[in-house]
């Protein structure tokens, strides 16, 4: 399991809108319910444009690497998997592209999680990337993870991240779960926002089609989580500087030698 966050959550800020999602009530769970416009199949949401693909990846591999200097040993990142959690009604489900579970799961991973089956929980993060209908997005992505029983949602928005941005789009959202319960809006705007579930600042870096979503370090100091193709990069290089430095001192020791037996 991973280790509960440090707390070390930064100072509040001033939302431009506070939004609060509720779970049905449980009379309204009985009722009957057309889920139809919530049906995702199979080939819905995966891919769905150019960057998405890099976008995830990118994120994937940083958490990989926090992971590995933080010594997780239990737990499972993914993307492009689906949870369900309307027993009645399995095509209503998400698919995040990008999630973490606090377990492992034994191989083979199941097509789809279904969190009423022992053993298939919701993710402890999430994120969604913005591809098409934003504003559809926007009002239901939140919703569905309520349901899900997803402690924190990251909604990114990177075509919301050129010069002039439809009015109503932003950049970056974040959904938490307070302690009684309620589903809250912690942060909409152009980012950094404090990750209580991954201990860890989320931020945009760059713009337009190149933006992308990063983790920072906490502390403040805006110092990136590398990637794990960052990560080796970085080792590699020292351990090149390394060798040469052995290199060198190897050649003075012989020429000093070498001028011992002149």
């Amino acid at each position: 399991m991973l280790p509960a966050p440090s707390g070390a959550a930064p100072p509040a800020t001033r939302l431009p809108r506070a939004l609060v999602v509720r779970d049905p009530e449980p009379e309204e769970l009985r009722a009957t319910i057309d889920w139809s416009d919530w049906y995702l199949d199979d080939a819905d949401g995966i891919g769905a444009w150019g960057e998405h693909d890099e976008i995830s990846r990118l994120l994937l591999s940083s958490i990989a690497q926090l992971a590995r200097e933080r010594g997780w040993t239990d737990h499972h990142a993914g993307s492009d998997r689906f949870f369900a959690w309307v027993r009645e009604e399995p095509l209503v489900r998400v698919s995040p592209d990008v999630y973490l579970l606090d377990h492992r799961p034994a191989p083979p991973l199941p097509k789809q999680w279904q969190t009423w089956l022992p053993g298939h929980r919701p993710p402890r993060f999430a994120l969604e990337i913005v591809a098409s209908d934003w504003q559809k997005a926007y009002e239901d992505v939140p919703l569905k993870y309520c349901q899900l029983g997803c402690p924190e949602l990251a909604i990114f928005d990177p075509q919301a991240a050129g010069q002039r941005p439809a009015a109503g789009r932003v950049v970056l959202q974040a959904y938490r779960r307070d302690p009684d319960g309620a589903y809250v809006r912690v942060h909409a705007g152009a980012g950094p926002v404090w990750s209580a579930a991954l201990d860890s600042w989320l931020c945009v870096v760059g713009g337009g089609a190149e933006a992308r979503l990063r983790l920072a370090r906490p502390g403040g100091k805006g110092e990136l989580v590398p990637t794990q193709e960052e990560a080796a990069a970085t080792e590699a290089r020292a351990r090149e500087a390394a060798e040469a430095r052995v290199r060198e001192l190897e050649a003075r020791v012989r020429e000093l030698e070498r001028q011992g037996h002149g």
